[in-house]
């Protein structure tokens, strides 16, 4: 890069985009000149908020205040389209989760920033965090023997309003895997390994919508490992996403939101570990991805979730699925998630 500090612009002015525009603001290295959102009021509030120019365009945006980089923050199926669209702007793009809901649409969108020789990376900011940053170290390790269960639950509460826009739509959201569970399902086997296989159910149990909003599923690891991923927004009073790995020779159990671990004990008896001994050097959350992610394009070198990254835990959803479908275990794996093609 010619520049020191990065001229940044957010697509998407609602919701996920104000966190990225405050992560931007406490970046050293950029400075948020521009926003876009198709509302033109959402945007015009966000960018007097914030004295940077507004646009409805995010192709005109970039090219008009000259960007170096950008955050699509804009609903789940949105993605491909508003990516795809950018690169062929030169501009490095970093993408909230999910990348897409569907895997065509991520290879669309992968394969139009290779094309283009632009940088795309994903948002899985609990990675950031110093209990699955240990918990995956010490596996790792091997302070836990050899891993025989892994389990991570998502038990949210969404009120009958959280769903009144583009939440539960199967075009634009896509459900409890790809909008709540996924943060979950990616520390699952980000920590443990990759899925080798998986059986699901996923239902519509309890809201007025057409994704589902509960799922229930078995994996096998490629190391072995048995386990489960067990999600819903159906149910009161909320929990925090908590992940559990149980070896031979000990257990960790995580909880989000506690200052430590709610267990670590090895055949050595109980383990007193600081998580926040752990945690990502460049901050926590959003703010911590934003950061490596701005330095990474300064530097030179892949951002912490690069695309193939970003994809493994939709490949597990894409996955469960086809095994709904189907109604057997599948395969987890590209072949198999797009039918063989």
């Amino acid at each position: 890069m010619e520049t020191e500090t990065l001229r940044y612009g957010v697509v998407g002015c609602a919701g996920m985009g104000t966190t990225h525009a405050a992560a931007v603001e406490g970046t050293a290295d950029a400075t948020l000149v521009a926003c876009a959102d198709v509302d033109e009021e959402i945007a015009r509030e966000f960018a007097t908020a914030r004295d940077v120019a507004w646009y409805r365009d995010p192709v005109e945006m970039v090219v008009d205040a000259n960007l170096d980089a950008v955050s699509v923050c804009t609903p789940n199926g949105t993605h491909a389209d508003i990516v795809t669209a950018l690169a062929e702007t030169g501009v490095d793009i970093l993408c909230e989760k999910p990348l897409d809901i569907t895997p065509e649409r991520v290879d669309r969108m992968t394969e139009a920033c290779e094309r283009e020789g632009v940088v795309l990376a994903g948002i899985f900011n609990r990675r950031t965090l110093g209990g699955p940053r240990l918990t995956r170290e010490a596996v790792a390790d091997g302070r836990l023997g050899d891993v025989v269960l892994a389990d991570v639950q998502v038990k949210w509460h969404r009120a009958a309003s959280y769903y009144e826009g583009w939440h539960g739509s199967t075009d634009l959201d896509g459900g409890i895997l790809l909008t709540q569970a996924l943060h979950g399902i990616d520390l699952l086997q980000w920590i443990v390994g990759d899925v080798e296989r998986i059986a699901a159910d996923l239902e519509t149990c309890h809201h007025d919508v057409e994704a589902p909003d509960t799922a229930v599923a078995s994996v096998v690891f490629e190391n072995g490992a048995r386990g489960q991923i067990t999600a819903s927004t159906a149910v009161y009073p909320q929990r925090p996403i908590t992940v559990q790995v149980h070896g031979t020779e000990g257990t960790i159990e995580w909880r989000q939101g506690d200052e430590g671990l709610e267990a670590f004990e090895t055949v050595d008896g109980p383990v007193d570990a600081d998580t926040t001994a752990y945690d990502f050097e460049l901050g926590p959350e959003i703010e911590g991805q934003v950061r490596d992610f701005v330095r990474a394009l300064l530097e030179g070198r892949e951002p912490m979730v690069p695309p193939a990254e970003a994809r493994k835990a939709l490949d597990i959803v894409f996955a469960a699925q086809e095994s709904v479908e189907r109604g057997e275990w599948v395969d987890v794996d590209l072949e198999a998630v797009r039918g063989g093609r």
